[in-house]
C-alpha cells in the first residue's frame, strides 16, 4: 500500500503524557484533518521470510498491523454521527515517522516532532499509522465533504518514534483485553518482533507464534497447511478436510514455557525503546516444564518436541476421518494434556513412552463431537493412558470419573 504524502504543515496544541511504556501526546483534531493525516497499513503477508536459524523453518513475514474494515460497522458509525449527538471520548491512537516500508524513520527524517507545548507535522511527511480507530475514522471518512460534523473535534493520542513492533503491542494489548478481535491475526502481529529482533530476544509470546508459524509450514508436521491464518502466503493456506485455529496452537504451546505471559512481556516491552536490550536472561524461571529450555535459548529442542509429539498421534488417528481431534478442540486436548503430563513424567519419560501410551487409546470408541466438554473428555483419557502405562497417579477433578475412562483405554 503506498501512503499518502501531507501537503501542508499542520500544528497542534498538546499534552505531553508520560507513561512506563513510552510518551505520546494528546490533541484535539478536526476529523476533516486527521483523515489527510493518517491511514491504517493493513496487515498482509509478505513475500519475504523468516527463518530460526536453529530449526530452520521458513514463516512468511507479516506487515502492518490492521484487520480488513468490518463491512457494515462504518455504515453504523456514520449513521450515529450524522445524528447529530454523537460522542466519541475515548482516543484514536496512531504512531507517527514510520517509513514507507514499515520501519522506524532514521532521526533526520522525521518530520512529526513535539516542541514547546505543539504537535508539528511539517510538509511532505507521510501520514500516521492508525494503531486503534480506524473504524471510527471510516465512519468519518464516508461523510460527505460539506457535513458539518467532519469539524467535530477527535481525541488523538500520537506516538513519536516507536517501531512498528510497538505499534502491534499496543494494538493486540487493546483488542484482547476490551474488543473482540481475531486471536489469530493478534498472535501473528507479535511476528512483527522477528524482523527486528535475534531469537535471544524474543518474548514467550513471540517464539510460541513462531514455533505455531513453523508447525503450520514444516512439511514433516501433520498441522502443514492446517492452521487458520488471519494473513497467510498460498503455501500457508489450509486444504484438505480439517484445519484448526492458529491461537489455539499458540496458546498451547505458550504454556509450557511460560506460566505468566503477560508478565513475562510486560517486562520485555517495558525496559527501553532500544529493540534489541531485552535478553531472556532477564525472565526468572517458573513452573512451566520447559522454562529451561527457553532461558537456555534451546529453542530448537522445544520444537522438535511438538514436532514428533504431533507426529505420533496424527499416526494413530490418521485412518479415523471423523475424529475429533482433527479440530481446534482436538489440538487443545493434545497440547493441553501434554503440558499436563509433564507434571509427573519428565520430558525424556515422556517421549520414551509417548508412543506406547498413544497406541493405547481405543480412539474409534472416543465421542466425536467437537465441543468443549469433549475437549476435557480427550485431554483426561490421554492423561489417564499414560499413567497406565507408567503407573503414576494424576490428581482428576472430582467430578472425573476414573473408572470410566477405562474403557477407552485397549489392554487395561
Amino acid at each position: 500500500m503506498t501512503r499518502k504524502i501531507i501537503d501542508k504543515e499542520y500544528e497542534f496544541p498538546c499534552v505531553e503524557v508520560k507513561q512506563g511504556f513510552g510518551t505520546f501526546y494528546a490533541c484535539a483534531i478536526k476529523a476533516r484533518d486527521l483523515l489527510k493525516l493518517c491511514e491504517p497499513i493493513r496487515a498482509k503477508v509478505m513475500e519475504e521470510e523468516y527463518s530460526h536459524e536453529a530449526i530452520d523453518i521458513s514463516v512468511s513475514k507479516t506487515a502492518g498491523t490492521q484487520r480488513e474494515v468490518h463491512t457494515t460497522r462504518p455504515k453504523q458509525i456514520a449513521e450515529y454521527i450524522k445524528s447529530g449527538s454523537a460522542s466519541f471520548p475515548n482516543s484514536i491512537i496512531i504512531g507517527a515517522n514510520i517509513s514507507e516500508n514499515g520501519f522506524l524513520d532514521e532521526p533526520k527524517e522525521r518530520k512529526w516532532r513535539y516542541s514547546n507545548g505543539k504537535l508539528i507535522i511539517d510538509k511532505g511527511a507521510l501520514t500516521s499509522a492508525v494503531i486503534d480507530g480506524q473504524h471510527r475514522l471510516k465512519g468519518f471518512e464516508t461523510l460527505d465533504e460539506e457535513q458539518s460534523e467532519l469539524d467535530d473535534e477527535l481525541l488523538c493520542s500520537i506516538y513519536l518514534n516507536i517501531p512498528m513492533t510497538y505499534h502491534a503491542q499496543i494494538f493486540s494489548t487493546i483488542n484482547s483485553t476490551q474488543r473482540k478481535v481475531n486471536k489469530n491475526l493478534i498472535y501473528q502481529l507479535y511476528q512483527i518482533d522477528m524482523d527486528e529482533k535475534k531469537p535471544e530476544y524474543w518474548s514467550p509470546e513471540v517464539l510460541s507464534v513462531y514455533l505455531s508459524r513453523a508447525l503450520g509450514s514444516d512439511d514433516k508436521s501433520p498441522l502443514a497447511r492446517r492452521l487458520n491464518l488471519a494473513v497467510a502466503s498460498e503455501k500457508e493456506v489450509a486444504d484438505g478436510d480439517w484445519k484448526a485455529s492458529f491461537s489455539v496452537v499458540v496458546e498451547g504451546v505458550l504454556k509450557y514455557f511460560s506460566s505468566d505471559p503477560k508478565g513475562d512481556r510486560n517486562l520485555f516491552y517495558s525496559r527501553s525503546d532500544k529493540v534489541n536490550e531485552v535478553e531472556r536472561v532477564y525472565l526468572k524461571n517458573d513452573a512451566s516444564p520447559f522454562r529451561n529450555l527457553y532461558l537456555d535459548g534451546k529453542d530448537k529442542q522445544i520444537y522438535l518436541f511438538f514436532l514428533e509429539y504431533f507426529k505420533v498421534f496424527f499416526d494413530c488417528v490418521e485412518k479415523f476421518d471423523d475424529t475429533a481431534f482433527k479440530s481446534s478442540v482436538g489440538i487443545d486436548a493434545i497440547l493441553s494434556s501434554g503440558l499436563e503430563i509433564l507434571t509427573f513424567l519428565s520430558k525424556n519419560e515422556f517421549e520414551n513412552n509417548l508412543g506406547t501410551s498413544l497406541l493405547a487409546i481405543d480412539y474409534a470408541s472416543l465421542p466425536k463431537d467437537k465441543t468443549s466438554s469433549n475437549r476435557s473428555l480427550l485431554r483426561n483419557v490421554i492423561i489417564h493412558s499414560f499413567c497406565k502405562l507408567t503407573g503414576n497417579k494424576y490428581d482428576f477433578h472430582h467430578s472425573v470419573n476414573v473408572e470410566e475412562l477405562d474403557k477407552y483405554i485397549i489392554n487395561k
